[in-house]
C-alpha cells in the first residue's frame, strides 16, 4: 500500500510540471500570434484572462447600472501574507510558483489581481454606484493565515452578506408592491405565460394557420366578423390559437399593455407606471413571430400592432363574463391611451364599451383579441348565448374564436350570428400519411427512426387517430425504441386515452408506483397547480411516498425526498406538465383539459385517499410542520394497499404484501412558514406582499377535507386574512369563503360575521386600518352568545394595533341584528302550525288547505310537500328524533308519515267513548300528543284518550279519566303520561300497559288543567291552571304523588297564554294576557312579574337561554321586546317590518325564536343575539359628565337624574346606584375612589362610603355650584355662587375657611396651596387656608378671560385665553406673565376647547370646525392640522403626545350604515392619524384618564364605551385589553355571572345645616367620616379656625 501511495505522490508530481510546461507553451504561443497581428487581442485576451477576471466581466462588465444597484462587491486585503508564502497552506489563497526549491508569490498573477481590484472595480463604481466593501486581515504572526483568522473573516462576511441581501431584497420587491393589488397585471400576465408555453408546444404546422393569417391582414372590406376556429377535444386549437397570438408578448413590452396604477371609477395613464409593467414583460422574449409579425410585415415596420390573448377558463376573471369583458377593455383603453371615466355596473353597458373601444384601433395600430375556449364560459348573464360577442368589427379589428362543436351549443349560437361560412374553420383529422412523416422528420431532428417492421405498426396506429397530441404520444414511445425491439399490434394504443394511461404507466415504471401516484394527485387536486418546491415539500410530508422512496436506514432529521424525483417527473411528462405564471409564481398545471380528467380518473378515484391528501394539502398551506414542528413517520413497506390501485389498468403492477408495523418516529420535513403576508419592515406593516398561493388554495383544500375547526380558526376568524382581503380589493371574495364556511358547518358565528362585515363595508373599505375597532366594537357585546367570536377577537388585540392604535375594551354598540323571513301566505290566517326541526334553517309548516310543507328558511327554498287528500289540517307534531310526522285532521284520523322520506306510514281514526262527545255535534279530535314510540290523542269534551303505536300504526289502548281531558304531557323517558282534565284534576298512567297509576287534584279544583311541566330532574310534576296557579307534586313515588306547592294566582282576570321550563328547570314563566310572571322552582315562589299598561296585551313570551332576559311580543305591535329581569328595563325593542306579530314559537333545540306576522310571514330570530342586546348596561338619560377614580377601576356617571351610578370598569356593568334628593350637580372622588363628595339642587351635599354605598355624611344649606377636592384627599372646595363659598375638611366635615369672592370654572393647583378661578376680568388665586385673595391677574376695561389652564408641571403657573385673543403664560408665586402669545384676528369667534400640554409648551385650541390649532406657546407659531371631520370634543393625553377628538361626520359623505361619529387619536410628533374608530350613538362627554392612556365616552342613551390607545411606535405597548370583561371570559373557561346591582339611597336627615358664617352639627361632636388610611394633613392650621 505505502509503494502505490508513494508512486501515486510521484506521478502527481510528473502530472502537474507537465501541465505547468504545457500552460506555458500554450500562453507563449498566443503572445507570439498576438505580437504577429494574427489574433486580435480581444481574441488573445480570451485565452489569457483568468476565470476570475471572466466572471467579473461576465457579472458587472456589460450590465446597465439598475442591475449593478442589486450586486455587491467584497474586496478584502491580507497584510504580511508574502511572509507565509511558504506555508503549505497557503497555496489555497494565492498563486505561487516554485524556483529552485523556492516558494514565492506568482508576481504576475498578483498584478492582473491587483489591475482588477485597482482599475477596473472602480471603473465600474464610478459609473453605476455599486456597492463594494474593503477590508484588511491581518495574519497570525506565528501561524500566518491560521484557521481562527479565517473562520473570524468568515463569520463578518455572513453576517454584512445577510444583511446587504436583506436590504437589497427589500428595496427590490418594494418597486414591485403598486403591482401586487393591480388584478389586470396578473391577469394579463398569467395568459401571456401560457401563451408562450402553448406555443412552445405547437409543432405540426397545418395549412389552417396560413388560413388564420389570411384573416388578421388588412382587408379593403368595410366590415369583418370573427373568425371561429372549432374541432374535437386534442386537436389543436389552443395550441394554434397560442401560435397565433404568440407575439403579443412583444407587442405588451412595445406598447406597455399591462395595466397601470389606476381605479374602478378613474382609469387614467401613468407613464412611470406602464414603464414599470412594460420592463416586466420583457422577461418573455419571443422573436417576433405569428400575428405581430404578419401584420408589421405587411403593413410596414411602423404599425404597432395590439394583441389581446385570453384563455377561458384558466383563470377566475377570465370565466366570468363580466370580468372578462371589463379586463379586455382596460387593457384596450391603456394600449390606446383612453380615458375611461368610469366602469359600468351593467353588463350590456359593458358590452357598449367594448364596442366603442373597438373604434379606437387603426391602421398604423390594428387590434386583434384572441378568445380560447368559448365553451369555458360561465352561464352567468346568458354569456353563452353571445349575445356580447361583436359580430361586425370595423376594418382593423380581428377576433379569432375557438369553442369545442358540442358544447353548450356555442358553435350553433355563433352560425346563427356569423351566416359567413368564409368564417368557420374546423380542425381535423389529418391524412395518415402526412402524420407518418411527420413523425419520421421528428424522430430524425433526435438521429432515430423505426424499421420497416415497427413502421408497419406505427401505420396501424396512424391508421385509427391522427390527432396532434396522438401523434406526438406515438412519438414519445417509440423514440425509446431500439431496433432489435419486439413489437406487435399492442405496442402502441390507439386512442389518445389510452395513449395517455399509457404514459402515466411508463413514468410509474421509472419512478415507482406510490410517487406518481401521490405527486401527479397532488398536481391534479390543486386548484390552481403547484410549484416545485411545493410538491417537494408535500411530498416530504406525506408518509406514502417518504415510506416508498426512503430507505429504513437512511432515516435522519430533516426527512426529505430527493428534488432529482421531482425533476425527473418534469423531465419526463415534458410537454404534458406545463408551466405558468400566477401571481409572479411559476406553477406546474396540465397542458390541457384531457390530461387532467385522466390523471384525475387514475390517481383520485378513491375518496378516502382523496380526503386525505387535501387534508395534507391544508396541513401544508396552514404551516402545520414549519418552523421544526417535527411529524410522526411510520416505515411500512406495504403503504400503498390503502391507495386502491387496484382499479388501475397497470400491467406492471406488484401484488401488494401483508401489511408489518414499526416503530414510529417524529422528523422535521423542513417546511417553511406560511405567513398570510410577507412584510419587508415591521414599521411599515401596510407594505407587505400578500402569501397568493395560501390564499388561493388554503381555503379550496379545507372545504373538500371537511376540516371545518380549521377552516373556521386558521382562516375566516384570523385577523390577518380579513384584512389583507380587504386590503387587496377582495372583500366580497372574503365574504363568499365565510359563507362557504357556514354551508359546511352551520356555525352561526360565521352568519353573524358575514352579517357584521357587509355591515360595515363602506367604513372598512375607506379605511382598511379600523378593521380591528369596528369589528371589536361589534363582537364584543355577543361574544358571550357566540363564543366561538373570542378566537377572533384575540386575533384582533394581537395584530390590530398594528394598523389601528385604538382598541375597544367595552362596547355599547347595539347590536344590529335582522332574521331570516320567509313568506308563507298573504295571511296568517292560513298557517295552522309551525314546527322547527334539529336543522336550525329548518321548518316545517301545515297551511289550512292541507298542505304541510318542509323550508329552507336561508335559501327560502321548499325542500319537500305533503298533501294530506284535501283533508283540513288540526295540527302537527314530530318525534324526538324527527323520524316520524304526525298529522291531526278534521276527520278524526292521524296520519303517521315518514318525515325524511314523505311518505305516508299509516293511517289511524281516533273514536271516542259513546259517553263522550259534543251534544248535538261531531267530536273533532281536542288534542294529540307524541312520546318516543306513541301517539296519544283525544277528542273535544272527551274523557278518554287513544294510545297508538308509531311503528306499527295501530291503537293500543284508551286511557279512562274522571274528566273532560284538557292536555296530555308525555315524561322525558316516554314511560308515563299525564292527563289533565277539568277541575284541576290529573291522572297518570303507564304507558307500556295502559294501567292507571294514580289520580291527583288540587285544590284550586275551580279551573281546569292548562299545562303540565314534569321536572324529572327533581322528579316533579307541576300542573299550572287557566288562571295561573299551579300546584307542585313530588313524582318520585308514581302512584302516590304528594303535594309539595300551592301557587295561588286566583283573582287574575287575565288568560295564560304561554308557559315555558326554563332549560336548567329552575325557573317556569307564566305569560298571561296582562303580565308575565316567572316563579322559582326551588322555593317555589314568584320572582319577578311584569305587567301590561291597561290597553296593552302580551301574545307570548320565553326566556333567554341563560334565563336572565324575557323576549316577549305584545298584542298588535310589530316589535319584539327585550327585558332585564333584574331591572325589569326595556334593553331592546325589534322591529319586525313584516307586520304585527301574532304568534312566537321558540326551538328548544338551537335556541331560536319564530315570530309569525300578521302578513303570513315567518321570521326566525337568533335568541342568544337578541339576548345579547340586554349585557349593556344603560341608564336611560344622556351621559351628562363622569369620573374616573384613580385606579382606573371605577367610572361614576351623571346623567341629569337623583342618581350616580358606579360603573365597574372592567365588566362595562353598572355595580351601584347612588340616589338622592334631588337631582345630582356636582360630583368628586378621592384618588382612591373609596369616598365620592356629590351635591344636588335641594341644597345638599352628601359623602358617600363608594365600596359599601353607605350615605356616610350629609350636609344641608347651601346650593353648590362647583365641587373640588384637593390633591392630598383631606379638602373639599364647595363653591357657591348666592352665599360664600367654604373649604373644609373632608375627614371631619369641619370648615377651614370661607371664600367671599365669586370664582367661575376654578382650578387647585398641584401643591394644594391655591384655588385659581375667573371672576370677570380677572384671573384670582385664592388661599385655600386663608380663604383671601392672594394673587390676581386684572385685564384692562372691557377685556374679559375666555378660558384658562394650569399647566401640570409648572404648579405654579397657568395659561389664558383673553378676549384680545391673546394667550398669556401667568406665574401665580411672582404673579408675574412669562410669556404672551398674540393670536390672528377673529380667532376666537368660535372657541370650542382648549388644551394645554404638562409642560406647557403646546396648546391645543378646538374651534367647533374641522381644523386643530396647534400653538407652540415658546415660539409663538400656529400650526394647522385637518381633521377628519367637524371636532365635536378634545382631549391631550397626560404625557402631551397624542390628542384625542371626536369628529361628526361630515354632511357630503355616503352613509355609513348609522355611523354618528368617529373617535381619532392622533400622534402629535408628525400629526399622523394613528386609529380611527366610528361611533354608532350620539356622544356627550369624552374623558381621557390620566394615569392610563383609556378614553370613556359617555353616550345619549346612558351607556358608556371604554377605549385604550395602543401605539405601535411606543415602546411601553400598555395594552389594557385584560381588564376587559369580554376578554376575561376569552381567558377563563367559566363564564362570569352578571353581578346584581345595588341600590343605595341618601340619609332622610341631615349631619350638618351650613347657615351664614356657621354651621350646626346633628351631634355633640363631628363624624369621622375618613376610612381610607389617610393620613392627617401636615399643613398647619389654626385651632379657631375650626368652628365649633
Amino acid at each position: 500500500m505505502e509503494s502505490s501511495s508513494a508512486a501515486k505522490t510521484k506521478n502527481d508530481k510528473a502530472w502537474r510540471n507537465v501541465s505547468e510546461e504545457i500552460k506555458r507553451i500554450f500562453r507563449t504561443a498566443v503572445l507570439q500570434l498576438q505580437e504577429k497581428g494574427t489574433m486580435k487581442s480581444a481574441d488573445a485576451n480570451k485565452f489569457l484572462c483568468s476565470a476570475l477576471e471572466d466572471e467579473l466581466d461576465f457579472a458587472l462588465g456589460k450590465q446597465t447600472p439598475a442591475f449593478l444597484r442589486k450586486c455587491v462587491c467584497y474586496i478584502r486585503k491580507i497584510s504580511n501574507f508574502d511572509r507565509f508564502a511558504k506555508l503549505p497552506d497557503m497555496a489555497r489563497y494565492m498563486d505561487i510558483v516554485v524556483s529552485a526549491d523556492r516558494i514565492m508569490r506568482n508576481q504576475e498573477a498578483y498584478e492582473r489581481l491587483l489591475k482588477v481590484r485597482d482599475e477596473f472595480i472602480p471603473t465600474i463604481v464610478a459609473a453605476s454606484n455599486l456597492r463594494v466593501y474593503s477590508s484588511v486581515t491581518h495574519c497570525d504572526m506565528k501561524l500566518g493565515y491560521s484557521q481562527e483568522v479565517e473562520s473570524h473573516y468568515v463569520e463578518g462576511l455572513c453576517k454584512q452578506f445577510y444583511e446587504d441581501m436583506v436590504d437589497i431584497i427589500q428595496a427590490t420587491v418594494q418597486q414591485n408592491f403598486d403591482t401586487e393589488t393591480d388584478l389586470l397585471y396578473d391577469e394579463i400576465l398569467q395568459h401571456l405565460s401560457l401563451c408562450k408555453t402553448y406555443a412552445t408546444l405547437y409543432k405540426y404546422k397545418s395549412e389552417t394557420l396560413d388560413y388564420v393569417q389570411e384573416y388578421l391582414m388588412p382587408s379593403k372590406g368595410s366590415r369583418m366578423s370573427p373568425l371561429v376556429v372549432y374541432g374535437g377535444p386534442c386537436t389543436g386549437k389552443t395550441l394554434l390559437l397560442s401560435e397565433v397570438a404568440k407575439q403579443s408578448m412583444r407587442g405588451c413590452a412595445t406598447v406597455h399593455l399591462l395595466a397601470s396604477a389606476c381605479s374602478l371609477d378613474h382609469l387614467c395613464i401613468c407613464q412611470e407606471a406602464l414603464h414599470r409593467r412594460a420592463c416586466v414583460c420583457r422577461s418573455f422574449p419571443v422573436k417576433p413571430k405569428q400575428a405581430y409579425t404578419w401584420l408589421q410585415k405587411e403593413m410596414g415596420p411602423e404599425t404597432d400592432p395590439v394583441v389581446i390573448v385570453r384563455f377561458i377558463g384558466s383563470s377566475q376573471l377570465s370565466t366570468d363574463l363580466r370580468t372578462l369583458l371589463q379586463s379586455i377593455c382596460e387593457q384596450i383603453a391603456i394600449n390606446y391611451r383612453c380615458l375611461i371615466h368610469f366602469l359600468p355596473n351593467k353588463i350590456q353597458e359593458m358590452r357598449e364599451l367594448l364596442i366603442n373601444l373597438l373604434g379606437e384601433s387603426s391602421f398604423h395600430r390594428p387590434l386583434v383579441i384572441v378568445l380560447d375556449a368559448m365553451e369555458q364560459l360561465s352561464d352567468a348573464d346568458e354569456a353563452r348565448k353571445l349575445w356580447w360577442l361583436p359580430v361586425h368589427l370595423p376594418r382593423t379589428v380581428r377576433i379569432v374564436v375557438s369553442t369545442l362543436p358540442n358544447k353548450h351549443g356555442i358553435l350553433q349560437k355563433l352560425r346563427h350570428l356569423i351566416h359567413d361560412e368564409r368564417y368557420y374553420v374546423e380542425l381535423i383529422q389529418r391524412d395518415r400519411k402526412v402524420c407518418s412523416q411527420m413523425l419520421k422528420q421528428q424522430l430524425l431532428g433526435v438521429k432515430r427512426k423505426v424499421t420497416s417492421g415497427q413502421q408497419i405498426y406505427v401505420n396501424e396506429a396512424l391508421a385509427k387517430c391522427t390527432l396532434p397530441m396522438f401523434v406526438n404520444l406515438i412519438y414519445r414511445e417509440v423514440v425509446h425504441w431500439r431496433s432489435h425491439k419486439d413489437v406487435d399490434d399492442k405496442s402502441l394504443c390507439s386512442t389518445v386515452h389510452e395513449s395517455i394511461e399509457q404514459l402515466f404507466y411508463s413514468v410509474e415504471n421509472k419512478l415507482g408506483q406510490r410517487f406518481v401516484f401521490r405527486a401527479l394527485g397532488y398536481v391534479t387536486m390543486a386548484k390552481a397547480g403547484l410549484t416545485e418546491v411545493e410538491l417537494e415539500d408535500i411530498l416530504s410530508l406525506d408518509n406514502i411516498v417518504l415510506g416508498d422512496v426512503i430507505v429504513p436506514s437512511y432515516l435522519k432529521n430533516p426527512l426529505r425526498i430527493s428534488y432529482d424525483l421531482v425533476a425527473k417527473l418534469k423531465e419526463e411528462l415534458e410537454g404534458y406538465l406545463v408551466e405558468r405564471q400566477v401571481r409572479n409564481v411559476t406553477l406546474m398545471v396540465w397542458a390541457n383539459r384531457h390530461l387532467h380528467l385522466i390523471a384525475q380518473k387514475l390517481y383520485l378515484s378513491n375518496e378516502e385517499d382523496v380526503h386525505q391528501m387535501h387534508s395534507l394539502l391544508a396541513e401544508y398551506f396552514l404551516g402545520a410542520w414549519s418552523g421544526g414542528r417535527k411529524k410522526i413517520f411510520t416505515y411500512d413497506n406495504n403503504h400503498f394497499t390503502s391507495l386502491n390501485i387496484s382499479h388501475h389498468k397497470n400491467p406492471h403492477h406488484q401484488q401488494s404484501h401483508e401489511k408489518t408495523s414499526s416503530d414510529k418516529y417524529s422528523y422535521d420535513r423542513q417546511t417553511p412558514e406560511q405567513p398570510w403576508v410577507f412584510q419587508c419592515n415591521l414599521l411599515e406593516p401596510d407594505i407587505f406582499f400578500v402569501n397568493h398561493r395560501k390564499m388561493t388554495e388554503l381555503v379550496y383544500h379545507l372545504t373538500r377535507s371537511g376540516r371545518t375547526d380549521d377552516l373556521m380558526f386558521g382562516v375566516i376568524m384570523n385577523f390577518s386574512w380579513l384584512y389583507t382581503m380587504i386590503k387587496i380589493g377582495q372583500f366580497d371574495k372574503a365574504i363568499t369563503d365565510i359563507d362557504l364556511a357556514y354551508t359546511c358547518s352551520q356555525e352561526k358565528e360565521l352568519k353573524f360575521l358575514a352579517t357584521t362585515l357587509r355591515s360595515i363595508k363602506v367604513k372598512v373599505l375607506k379605511n382598511p386600518a379600523s378593521l380591528s375597532a369596528e369589528l371589536q366594537q361589534r363582537l364584543l357585546p355577543v361574544v358571550t352568545s357566540l363564543p366561538k367570536l373570542r378566537h377572533l377577537l384575540l386575533e384582533c388585540d394581537k395584530d390590530g394595533p398594528k394598523y389601528c392604535s385604538i382598541v375597544p375594551l367595552h362596547s355599547s354598540m347595539d347590536v344590529t341584528y335582522s332574521p331570516e323571513r320567509l313568506p308563507l301566505c298573504s295571511s296568517y290566517i292560513q298557517i295552522v302550525e309551525i314546527l322547527p326541526t334539529l336543522a336550525p334553517n329548518i321548518v316545517l309548516v301545515a297551511l289550512e288547505d292541507g298542505s304541510i310543507s318542509t323550508w329552507d328558511v336561508e335559501s327560502r327554498q321548499l325542500l319537500r310537500q305533503i298533501d294530506t287528500a284535501r283533508s283540513v289540517v288540526l295540527g302537527i307534531r314530530l318525534t324526538t328524533d324527527e323520524k316520524y310526522l304526525v298529522v291531526a285532521t278534521t276527520k278524526n284520523t292521524l296520519l303517521i308519515y315518514d318525515n325524511h322520506k314523505s311518505c305516508l306510514l299509516s293511517e289511524v281514526e281516533i273514536k271516542g267513548s259513546k259517553h263522550s262527545g259534543v251534544a248535538g255535534g261531531v267530536a273533532f279530535i281536542n288534542g294529540f300528543t307524541l312520546s318516543t314510540h306513541h301517539a296519544l290523542a283525544w277528542l273535544e269534551a272527551s274523557k278518554d284518550v287513544s294510545v297508538i303505536d308509531l311503528v306499527y300504526g295501530w291503537p293500543l289502548y284508551q286511557f279512562h279519566c274522571w274528566y273532560e281531558v284538557t292536555c296530555v304531557q308525555c315524561s322525558p323517558d316516554g314511560m308515563y303520561a299525564f292527563c289533565g282534565q277539568y277541575l284541576n284534576t290529573t291522572s297518570v298512567f303507564h304507558l307500556g300497559n295502559g294501567e292507571k297509576l294514580s289520580t291527583v287534584t288540587s285544590e284550586f279544583s275551580g279551573g281546569f288543567v292548562k299545562s303540565i311541566l314534569v321536572l324529572d330532574t327533581l322528579n316533579q310534576m307541576v300542573m299550572i291552571d287557566n288562571e295561573g296557579s299551579l300546584s307542585v307534586w313530588n313524582t318520585k313515588e308514581i302512584t302516590n304523588p304528594k303535594l309539595m306547592e300551592d301557587y295561588d294566582c286566583r283573582g287574575d282576570e287575565s288568560e295564560v297564554v304561554g308557559i315555558e321550563l326554563s332549560e336548567d328547570q329552575r325557573s317556569i314563566l307564566i305569560c298571561k294576557a296582562s303580565s308575565i310572571e316567572v316563579l322559582d322552582t326551588k322555593v317555589w315562589k314568584m320572582l319577578e312579574k311584569f305587567k301590561a299598561k291597561r290597553s296593552e296585551r302580551f301574545v307570548a313570551a320565553v326566556l333567554s337561554k341563560n334565563g336572565q332576559s324575557i323576549v316577549a311580543s305584545m298584542e298588535n305591535t310589530s316589535s319584539i321586546f327585550v327585558w332585564r329581569r333584574d331591572s325589569g328595563q326595556c334593553m331592546a325593542s325589534l322591529i319586525e317590518i313584516s307586520g304585527a306579530i301574532v304568534k312566537l314559537i321558540k326551538s328548544a333545540h338551537h335556541n331560536l325564536l319564530l315570530s309569525v306576522a300578521s302578513s303570513g310571514v315567518l321570521s326566525v330570530w337568533d335568541i342568544d343575539i337578541i339576548t345579547a342586546m340586554s349585557n349593556i348596561d344603560k341608564t336611560g338619560k344622556k351621559i351628562q359628565t363622569l369620573q374616573l377614580t384613580g385606579r382606573e377601576d371605577y367610572v361614576f356617571t351623571m346623567d341629569g337624574s337623583e342618581a350616580v351610578h358606579k360603573w365597574n370598569f372592567s365588566t362595562g356593568f353598572i355595580e351601584t346606584v347612588f340616589k338622592h334628593e334631588g337631582m345630582v350637580e356636582n360630583c368628586v372622588l378621592t384618588s382612591s375612589g373609596d369616598l365620592m363628595v356629590t351635591s344636588d339642587d335641594k341644597s345638599s351635599q352628601y359623602i358617600w362610603q363608594t365600596n359599601t354605598g353607605e350615605n356616610i355624611f350629609r350636609i344641608n344649606g347651601q346650593r353648590i355650584s362647583q365641587l373640588l377636592i384637593t390633591h392630598n384627599d383631606q379638602f373639599v372646595v364647595s363653591l357657591c355662587e348666592q352665599n360664600a363659598s367654604r373649604v373644609w375638611r373632608l375627614a371631619t366635615g369641619h370648615k377651614v375657611c370661607n371664600i367671599l369672592v365669586s370664582l367661575q370654572n376654578a382650578l387647585i393647583t398641584t401643591a394644594n396651596t391655591f384655588l385659581v378661578g375667573t371672576s370677570k376680568n380677572k384671573l384670582l388665586a385664592v388661599s385655600l387656608w386663608s380663604g383671601s385673595v392672594s394673587k390676581k391677574f386684572v385685564c384692562d376695561d372691557g377685556i374679559t378671560i375666555v378660558n384658562f389652564k394650569l399647566i401640570p408641571d409648572c404648579p405654579d403657573c397657568a395659561v389664558f385665553i383673553t378676549s384680545t385673543e391673546t394667550v398669556f403664560i401667568w406665574s401665580v408665586a411672582d404673579e408675574s406673565v412669562c410669556r404672551r402669545v398674540q393670536l390672528p384676528a377673529n380667532f376666537l369667534k368660535n372657541l370650542e376647547d382648549f388644551q394645554i400640554s404638562p409642560n406647557g409648551k403646546l396648546g391645543i385650541v378646538s374651534k367647533g370646525d374641522e381644523n386643530i390649532n396647534v400653538l407652540d406657546l415658546h415660539s409663538g407659531k400656529l400650526r394647522l392640522v385637518h381633521a377628519a371631520g367637524i371636532i365635536w370634543r378634545q382631549k391631550l393625553s397626560r404625557d402631551g403626545r397624542y390628542l384625542v377628538y371626536v369628529c361628526f361626520r361630515n354632511c357630503d359623505e355616503d352613509d355609513e350604515a348609522g355611523v354618528v361619529s368617529n373617535l381619532i387619536v392622533m400622534r402629535l410628533a408628525d400629526g399622523k392619524s394613528i386609529g380611527t374608530c366610528s361611533l354608532y350613538k350620539t356622544p356627550t362627554f369624552l374623558s381621557l384618564s390620566q394615569r392610563a392612556l383609556n378614553i370613556i365616552i359617555g353616550f345619549e342613551d346612558g351607556s358608556i364605551g371604554t377605549y385604550t390607545v395602543v401605539d405601535r411606535v411606543d415602546a411601553a405597548l400598555k395594552i389594557k385589553i385584560a381588564t376587559s370583561n369580554s376578554r376575561q371570559i376569552v381567558n377563563n373557561a367559566s363564564q362570569k355571572v352578571r353581578p346584581k346591582c345595588g341600590n343605595h339611597s341618601f340619609k332622610s336627615v341631615a349631619d350638618c345645616i351650613w347657615r351664614e358664617s356657621t354651621e350646626v352639627f346633628s351631634r355633640d361632636s363631628p363624624i369621622n367620616v375618613s376610612d381610607s388610611g389617610e393620613g392627617e394633613s401636615t399643613t398647619p392650621t389654626k385651632k379657631a379656625e375650626l368652628l365649633q
